[in-house]
């Protein structure tokens, strides 16, 4: 008679346990989902160059004017083309210019593995929940055991389970140092329906967030456009992530040929055979949003050594463009 209560007890006692184990490891979706439209079929698919000689009178200012015009697309579509047959890979890149509205595409729409560049979604769906007052940045975080990823780059994983920090404090990281376990804690602390559907509500449907953690360049360009789109969020809280998109512990491929003075905000991503650069510049003198463009490049099927050689050619031959400033020495990015 005794034992079937006992073998009961015993039972919910294990069912108890198994449940307590499983917790850390379910996602902890602290924001409301956001409504999305049915999802619709995804398209098919060296060392710094020395600042010009004309690049630092005093007192200038620079703006894109004219910026990149339509006349001017095809000539700067060739250059990345020439750029591309001389570092063999497969390419997909993206370069905008807000003032005019004018883009040059490569394989735009082509699907890459996105590898870190899946950070941008974080940050994006982070702060834009901040801006909804549905999250306060100056919230704590715990680093749980599930989360430590020691792999890759990354600082939290050398900092004991139980670390507290602030949600601001763990973006920073995710983003300057491509923080791995800072992506870990985020992407729980957010829960993944909620990236995924504030991707697709802003019209990145052709990215597989996580799995199987894919992209196009289009829809990072459409990503970057949102985080410096002061009406995404707020000023104050686009102009915190611009920031914190810049200077990076990685500035050795769109940023490295670039003028001093020039300021980009951007994230990378490398994994196996794939590399990828992603950012807004901001030419040498200018401040504002207005004054930047946009330029993505993902690279696959090549070594990282060629694929940062052409990022650092295409970044240089789209700054020229986009300034009208030529090297007056003769400097060719091809020396890198």
């Amino acid at each position: 008679m005794l034992a079937l209560p006992i073998a009961l007890g015993l039972l919910i006692a294990l069912l108890t346990l198994l449940a307590l184990l499983l917790e850390g490891e379910k996602p902890v979706a602290r924001v409301a989902v956001p409504a999305v439209a049915p999802r619709p079929e995804a398209p098919a698919a060296g060392p710094r160059l020395e600042p010009r000689a004309d690049s630092g009178r005093d007192g200038d200012e620079f703006a894109l004017d004219p910026g990149l015009s339509k006349e001017e697309t095809a000539p700067l579509r060739s250059e990345l083309g020439r750029i591309a047959a001389a570092y063999p890979a497969r390419y997909g890149v993206v370069v905008f210019d807000p003032s005019t509205g004018e883009s040059v595409g490569m394989d735009a729409d082509a699907t890459f593995l996105a590898a870190s560049l899946n950070k941008l979604p974080v940050l994006m769906a982070l702060y834009r929940s901040a801006a909804s007052g549905e999250v306060d940045l100056q919230d704590k975080i715990t680093m749980q055991a599930s989360d430590v990823q020691a792999y890759g780059t990354g600082v939290l994983y050398t900092y004991p389970v139980g670390y507290t920090l602030t949600l601001r404090e763990c973006a920073e990281l995710l983003i300057k140092e491509s923080d791995n376990t800072a992506w870990k804690m985020l992407d729980r602390y957010l829960g993944r329906d909620y990236i995924r559907a504030e991707l697709y509500r802003v019209g990145a449907r052709s990215t597989e967030y996580w799995i199987p953690n894919t992209t196009t360049p289009n829809d990072v360009l459409l990503m970057l456009k949102k985080i410096s789109d002061p009406s995404y969020t707020t000023p104050d809280l686009s102009a915190e992530m611009l920031d914190v998109m810049t200077n990076t512990a990685f500035e050795d491929r769109l940023p490295q040929p670039l003028p001093e003075g020039t300021r980009v905000s951007h994230k990378i991503g490398s994994y196996g055979t794939t590399f990828s650069d992603a950012g807004l510049v901001f030419p040498q003198g200018s401040r504002d949003v207005e004054d930047a463009y946009f330029i993505v490049v993902m690279a696959s099927e090549t070594g990282e050594f060629t694929a940062r050689a052409a990022m650092r050619e295409m970044s240089l031959s789209t700054y020229r463009s986009m300034t009208g400033r030529e090297d007056p020495a003769g400097d060719r990015a091809s020396d890198f």
